[in-house]
């Protein structure tokens, strides 16, 4: 292999590299090559020639655009020409399509050779072959992430789809035979014999257990689908509406218990109309299963100022809420020690809770004056403005 300070005109100054400083970097392991201010190639290591799957004999003595094909030699005499004129920077050379794939970056570093705009070029050839494939791997596990990200929301949308519509095909059922249930105690409501007073005993229990099982499912299908979408924009609603359906919600045969006392004027209110319809039927039918039997439960409806607030409360005359069940009163499945005595899959208090948070807002348990529990729903307004 021949050496730079062999291949220099006696006549020109002495090279920049000494003879030592070139046999040390011809045994570098790094990647390196030396062009000379005519742009002839003349030293390279073998980790340089390993690169380009070329003999040293293959680039010595040589322009750069005679020792690799067109498509890369292009570029490399285009910058080494730049560098001989002493301008230095670096370069991208890729084998995308060799086995396995490489890239690397090529930087130039231009010496003087003592005549002006003249300098010979030392070529660094750094390997960022692992990186860039490290990055196509990971791309590649965020692209399969993507992929399964998207299946699961499109099967939880399928799966929110056929409960909703099996949701509408055993609720429609259930509020017809409710309905006729009621239509029938009417009819039979003036009948005086002890038949129909049995006939009318039955058919309110019956129409008791429909709307609790009606309440079981509208509870379901919102832990499993309306909350766990997440997103749900407040609107406007009419309060008194609200209230109207969420107490004929209660069975016929407790809707006489509730009485509704208003301590605001207020009509309008920003809400999620069926969300809080459903929050406010399990207040009061777990007020109601926990009162005594024919005690009243009042719903009161209060507002404040400072800060701008809804505050529903549902006040019932039971025994109170123990303080082992008070750390987890709101929690999934959380049931009192009698709940053995009340149907339900403990959801209605934690959809409660989930409705609040919605609405940026809370739900306290307090503590009613000479006993009895106080459920307050506390829901900021004016949050849309």
């Amino acid at each position: 292999m021949s050496d730079p300070a062999d291949s220099v005109d006696a006549s020109a100054p002495a090279p920049a590299q000494p003879r030592e400083w070139s046999r040390l970097l011809m045994a570098s392991p790094l990647p390196l090559a030396w062009c000379d201010a005519e742009g002839l190639v003349r030293w390279v290591t073998p980790a340089w020639c390993a690169w380009f799957g070329q003999t040293p004999a293959a680039w010595l003595d040589r322009p750069c655009a005679q020792c690799l094909p067109a498509a890369r030699a292009e570029r490399h005499q285009a910058h080494v020409a730049r560098a001989r004129g002493g301008a230095g920077g670096s370069f991208e050379d890729a084998s995308p399509d060799s086995s396995p794939p490489r890239w690397g970056r090529i930087h130039l570093t231009p010496e003087a050779t003592g005549r002006p705009g003249q300098h010979s070029v030392l070529l660094w050839l750094q390997d960022q072959s692992a990186e860039r494939r490290g990055d196509a791997a990971r791309e590649a596990e965020l692209q399969k992430a993507r992929t399964l990200l998207d299946w699961r929301t499109a099967m939880l949308q399928e799966r929110n789809d056929m409960l909703q519509l099996l949701s509408h095909e055993i609720r429609q059922p259930l509020n017809n035979a409710s309905a006729a249930m009621q239509a029938t105690m009417k009819a039979i409501a003036g009948v005086s014999s002890s038949e129909a007073a049995q006939a009318g005993s039955a058919l309110l229990r019956a129409e008791h257990v429909l709307q609790q099982v009606i309440g079981t499912l509208d509870n379901t299908l919102a832990a499993g689908t309306t909350l766990a979408d997440g997103a749900h924009p407040l609107s406007e609603c009419d309060l008194p509406t609200l209230v109207k359906l969420a107490v004929h919600d209660i069975a016929a045969d407790a809707r006489a218990r509730v009485a509704v006392e208003w301590r605001t004027g207020t009509r309008t209110v920003q809400l999620h109309p069926a969300l809080m319809r459903l929050s406010l039927r399990n207040l009061l039918n777990n007020a109601l299963a926990y009162s005594p039997p024919q005690a009243p439960v009042v719903l009161r409806i209060d507002e404040s100022d400072e800060p701008l607030a809804l505050h529903l409360e549902v006040v019932d005359q039971g025994p109170g809420i123990p303080d082992e069940l008070r750390p987890r009163l709101f929690d999934k499945g959380s049931r009192g020690s009698n709940a053995r005595h009340h149907p339900g899959v403990g959801l209605g208090l934690f959809i409660v809770h989930a409705v609040a948070r919605l609405h940026q807002g809370s739900i306290e348990a307090l503590s009613a004056p000479g006993g009895g529990t106080i459920m307050r729903l506390t829901l900021p307004q004016g949050l849309a403005d």
